[in-house]
């Protein structure tokens, strides 16, 4: 039977459909255009059926396909969703709604929906300097952060409820090539790679806060194993795909100068939002269901990432 991938010009959603398609299977992609960097657009042709589709309204014939993976959303980085809260909230429930009712109606078996951190509690999360271990029993314990984490929590109430098998990635940080490259949407850390990449020129950098807020970053390979890992076997409910160790913002930047072997001067702007104070990912629940998947740590990580906005 074929796979659905909602979403599959988006950067997870690309990565994801490219994984199962070199893995042999008929893949059905669906973006709300065609993508128009060439490897998501090389992942879009190489699928059985291209669709176009704005899923917060349109209704799609799913093609037969047993197993949907769900990644299409309004996305962006911190600076976006302090900006649109409204907007954002309202075209994602929207998809939610739209891809269960499809998935239902049509008889899907097996789905994927992408939660994010942002469906945990705000209150733990802005301590500075102490990132708490977000750990899957801690979601609906506390307001989420901003409107676009209510959305993303609600599809973890939602997936216990629903007529078929539905599982939930609660997705960190992903990082890797292929990532956004649009200013207004671009999300940390390829902001900060970009940015030092321009510090060979400007010997400057430009942070938003002070440079001390924590998070954990998961290369975007080992995220696309995780992601379909979960799907076999049986469904372990709301389930954190990350990276467990959190480094702060300063720390980044060390790591794609070092890899440049430059050393520009850090400029703090705490007028412009920085989200959470600190964050880690628990990967206790994954290990312990699946063990320890991730193969790429930061100084690889941040390295390729360099390498691959270089080679654009």
């Amino acid at each position: 039977m074929a796979i659905a991938v909602l979403g599959s010009g988006g950067f997870i959603g690309s990565h994801v459909a490219r994984a199962l398609i070199d893995s042999g299977n008929e893949v059905v992609v669906v973006a709300s255009r065609e993508p128009t960097s060439r490897a998501r657009r090389a992942v879009w042709d190489a699928a059985t059926v291209r669709i176009i589709a704005d899923l917060r309204t349109d209704h799609i014939d799913l093609q037969g396909c047993e197993t949907v993976y769900n990644f299409a959303a309004d996305m962006g980085g911190v600076g976006y969703f302090s900006e649109a809260q409204v907007a954002p909230f309202i075209s994602n429930s929207r998809i939610t709604f739209n891809v269960l009712e499809m998935c239902a109606s049509q008889g899907i078996s097996r789905a994927f929906m992408a939660s994010s951190a942002c469906a945990y509690p705000v209150p733990i999360q802005m301590i500075e300097g102490a990132a708490p271990l977000l750990t899957e029993d801690l979601l609906e314990s506390g307001p989420a952060d901003q409107m676009y984490g209510r959305e993303k929590l609600m599809i973890c109430a939602l997936s216990r409820h629903l007529p078929f098998d539905c599982r939930v990635g609660v997705i960190h940080t992903v990082y890797g090539d292929s990532d956004s490259v649009d200013e207004t949407r671009m999300k940390f850390p390829t902001a900060i790679a970009r940015k030092v990449l321009k510090a060979g020129t400007t010997g400057q950098v430009e942070i938003w806060g002070n440079g001390k807020q924590l998070r954990s970053y998961l290369w975007i390979d080992d995220a696309v194993a995780k992601i379909i890992r979960i799907m076999e076997g049986d469904n372990p409910g709301p389930i954190n795909i990350g990276y467990q160790g959190a480094i702060s913002v300063l720390d980044v930047v060390n790591l794609c100068s070092t890899h440049l072997g430059i050393s520009p001067q850090v400029l703090s702007n705490t007028t412009r939002p920085s989200g959470v104070l600190a964050r880690d990912c628990s990967n206790k629940k994954f290990w312990n269901l699946y063990g320890r998947m991730e193969k790429v740590g930061y100084s690889n990580g941040f390295g390729m990432l360099i390498d691959a906005l270089v080679s654009r």
